[in-house]
This record gives C-alpha cells, structure tokens and sequence, in this order.
C-alpha cells in the first residue's frame, strides 16, 4: 500500500497542492517533517491509496515536536 503527503500551499482563495508518494506512513510524515525544518507553514494530510486520511496537519506536527524533545 502507498501513502501520500498532499501538501496544500499558496493562497487560500487559489490554492495549488503537490502530491509525493511513499511506500510507508512514517516516510511521508518525514517528508512533511522537513518542509517544516524548512520553514514551510504546512498544512499537510497524509492519505492512503483508498483516500482516507490517516495522518492530519495537526497530528504531523505533534510528532515532530516529540521527536525533537529530549
């Protein structure tokens, strides 16, 4: 099964969205993990290739701030 991170950026009235594809769910929350280091602002889900989301913005950005904690 893949995952895609869909990120939505530019402006709100016209928003564009990138798609990149990964063989496993905590590749692409890596992949939205950098943008962030960045400086990306986000605004990221993770779905499956059934389309369901599996991962949110807000969800992503949790588990980075607890990967950076001691």
């Amino acid at each position: 099964m893949a995952y895609h991170l869909v990120h939505r950026y530019g402006p709100k009235d016209r928003p564009q969205f990138r798609k990149e594809s990964f063989p496993t769910e905590p590749q692409a929350v890596i992949r939205a993990a950098q943008y962030f280091m960045a400086g990306d602002i986000g605004d990221f889900i993770v779905e499956d290739d059934a389309g369901r989301i599996v991962t949110n913005d807000l969800e992503i950005r949790n588990r980075c701030k607890a990967t950076r904690m001691p």
